[in-house]
């Protein structure tokens, strides 16, 4: 999914859930005894808190969505799958990149910007392995100082 798609998903969904509270609060209108703006501020501040990681008992563990019980909060993937992962994302990346070069220099293609937003990509990308690795590494050497 592209970027461009998740914001303008994000964007409707908020329009969306605007002119809900704010025909609740014109019309006073409740939901279960609670109006849908008490509705939506009470579960904004659950999910607040609950990134904050102030609840760290039960409630952490789980968030009140208003059609469901309680849903637990699992990980959906290892560290170590997150990094290859990553890392092969990276490479198919760096790898466009190499082919959005080649064809440019051959005369496949003329669009410069696509080969300008493809480049940036891949060069961020890298930037972002190599600053994790820093931060991998540096992490690394200060629990192998640690005295047990």
């Amino acid at each position: 999914m592209s970027i461009q798609a998740v914001g303008m998903r994000a964007y409707s969904e908020a329009v969306q859930n605007f002119s809900k509270v704010q025909s609740s609060l014109q019309q006073g209108g409740s939901i279960g005894g609670q109006t849908q703006f008490a509705k939506t501020l009470d579960q904004s501040l659950l999910r607040d808190s609950v990134d904050r990681g102030e609840n760290f008992g039960a409630q952490a563990d789980f968030i009140k969505y208003p059609t469901q019980a309680h849903t637990p909060v699992t990980p959906q993937n290892s560290f170590s799958g997150t990094i290859k992962n990553s890392l092969n994302k990276v490479n198919e990346l760096d790898s466009a990149k190499n082919a959005a070069i080649e064809d440019f220099a051959a005369g496949r293609t003329q669009n410069v910007h696509e080969l300008m937003i493809t480049m940036q990509k891949s060069s961020m990308a890298m930037k972002l392995t190599s600053a994790v690795r820093g931060k991998v590494l540096e992490a690394y050497k200060e629990i192998s100082r640690m005295q047990f």
